[in-house]
């Protein structure tokens, strides 16, 4: 059993593509930004005409954070759209791994049905025909036989015949014969233990089935917020290319004016094409998050997915406890560590079952006889007769010995197996529960920090536009103040999306989640 969620590549929610897109996204702007401090002080506001630009131009106002907000609430909460949860119970519903432990769970309980078989008696009915060869019929010698059958009791005989005497010979034999044997020492010795062994690997195939379950859903819960992360990066992307086009408009109403020279507006377009580019990476990374959780859902309908989670609402901080205490708790409500030590006690049982077979062996048995001639009548007479018998045997053998002592010896070695898979899960779950741990603390701090710096950031912004246009700030000023606007914001998003994965790594390390 592997678990990947306590892994380190999952402590740091931001994927590379993510933190691509937060560098270029900073590159973009940065770049755009690299007018001289002789820029224009003029802000092109509210369709505005900048100092710089010639006389009659409009340039529209930069995108700012409203904008963006405007964006991101487009986006989320969506009627109808998916939700984590949503996706976890669809991803069960169709899952491959879950159908595999259903059929694995339907064999266990037929190997419970064959257990219970075990304690009825072993009927067997046997039919059979047999032609024998013809022999010579066997001879007693010669009878005498009086010829006068009326002659007086005690009158002596003097008139008689001999006839041999023999046996009729029955070529054609028919049996029907019924036999029952009671295993009286298994009942006492085998049949129960093998039973419980078949019961216990029925309830920890169960419970295997629903730690699967668990994981595809946990599995289908990350992925659905890559896509949604994913999908809101595309919306600062999208700002970043408008923002990236209003400082085109600039330096190309600064070269007009003859104050800006030509490589000024060389690299802004330069730096359109680059936040372009980022944008239909950004597109791209989207439509694959959604193709692969498509996958994971087994849909094959098309339609686009819609965020149903509001992911820009904050959640509330977690009350965390202790990492020993989440621990503890993990080794009572995880089903895996249930499945091992329901499997331990099958192997138990069976060893229990597979130490008797060296013992001798006590049967009750009991045969019913319809047979033509029956052997039991003498002489032999071609008809139908029936006869029966009952006893009891003690059977032993010295091979049943040696095969009962090597199966002990394998299931212990099966038993020691077992437990260092235990011990190894044990091992990986402590790993997940301090992993999950330090996540759901630096999501909550994350979040907390964002947030503070969002707002710095916006009333930084609010400062320099003001100045701006009152020709007091230049516009690589305005313009370092929005894209830290734009960085803050990013920021926020990925808080807040580190935040809920954070608490859905920690449910599923503990045990909480349930299996949909």
């Amino acid at each position: 059993m592997k678990h990947d969620f306590g892994s380190s590549r999952w402590r740091r929610s931001p994927s590379p593509r993510a933190a691509f897109g937060v560098a270029s996204v900073l590159v973009v702007a940065r770049a755009s930004l690299a007018a001289p401090r002789e820029a224009p002080q003029a802000a092109a506001t509210s369709g505005a005409r900048p100092e710089s630009a010639p006389p009659g131009a409009v340039v529209v106002p930069a995108p700012g954070s409203a904008e963006l907000l405007a964006r991101l609430r487009a986006r989320v909460a969506q009627p109808g759209g998916l939700t984590s949860t949503d996706v976890g119970r669809r991803a069960v519903v169709t899952s491959t791994e879950d159908r595999s432990r259903e059929a694995d769970v339907a064999s266990a309980g037929a190997e419970v049905l064959r257990a219970d078989v075990g304690y009825y008696p072993r009927l067997t009915v046997t039919a059979r025909y047999t032609r024998q060869s013809p022999i010579t019929p066997p001879s007693l010698g010669l009878v005498a036989v009086p010829v006068d059958q009326t002659v007086p009791p005690r009158t002596p005989v003097t008139n008689v015949v001999a006839f041999p005497l023999s046996f009729p010979v029955v070529l054609d034999n028919y049996m029907l014969q019924a036999n029952v044997v009671v295993p009286l020492s298994d009942y006492f010795l085998r049949i129960g233990q093998t039973r419980a062994a078949a019961l216990s690997n029925q309830e920890a195939s169960a419970i295997t089935r629903e730690a699967t379950r668990r994981t595809v859903a946990t599995q289908a819960k990350l992925l659905y917020y890559t896509w949604a992360r994913n999908l809101m990066q595309e919306a600062v992307t999208e700002q970043s290319v408008e923002q990236a086009r209003w400082h085109l408009e600039l330096t190309r109403a600064g070269r007009d004016a003859g104050r800006t020279p030509d490589v000024e507006v060389v690299r802004a377009e330069s730096a359109l094409a680059s936040a372009e580019l980022l944008n239909q990476r950004t597109n791209n990374a989207a439509i694959a998050a959604e193709e692969r959780l498509r996958t994971v859902l087994h849909d094959s309908s098309g339609a686009r997915y819609r965020i149903g989670e509001d992911l820009l609402t904050p959640l509330p901080s977690a009350p965390v406890e202790g990492a020993a205490v989440l621990y503890a708790e993990a080794l009572r409500k995880r089903p895996e560590m249930r499945a091992f030590a329901r499997s331990d006690a099958a192997l138990r049982a069976q060893r229990t079952a597979t130490e008797s077979t060296g013992l001798p062996r006590l049967d009750a048995f009991g045969n019913g006889y319809v047979a033509n001639p029956n052997p039991r009548i003498f002489p032999q007479r071609e008809e139908w007769k029936a006869t029966w018998d009952v006893g009891v045997q003690l059977a032993w053998s010295p091979n049943d010995l040696g095969g009962s002592d090597a199966s002990t010896r394998s299931l212990d070695a099966a038993r020691k197996k077992l437990d260092a898979e235990r011990a190894a899960v044990k091992d990986t779950l402590r790993d997940e529960i301090s992993d999950a741990l330090v996540a759901t603390k630096e999501a909550d701090e994350e979040a907390e920090s964002a947030g503070r710096g969002l707002s710095a950031a916006e009333e930084s912004y609010r400062v320099r536009r003001d100045l701006y246009e009152l020709g007091r700030a230049t516009q690589v000023e305005l313009v370092d103040a929005e894209t830290d606007v734009l960085r803050a914001r990013l920021e926020m998003i990925q808080a807040r999306v580190d935040a809920r994965v954070a608490r859905v790594r920690l449910e599923h390390a503990v045990g909480r989640d349930a299996a949909p």
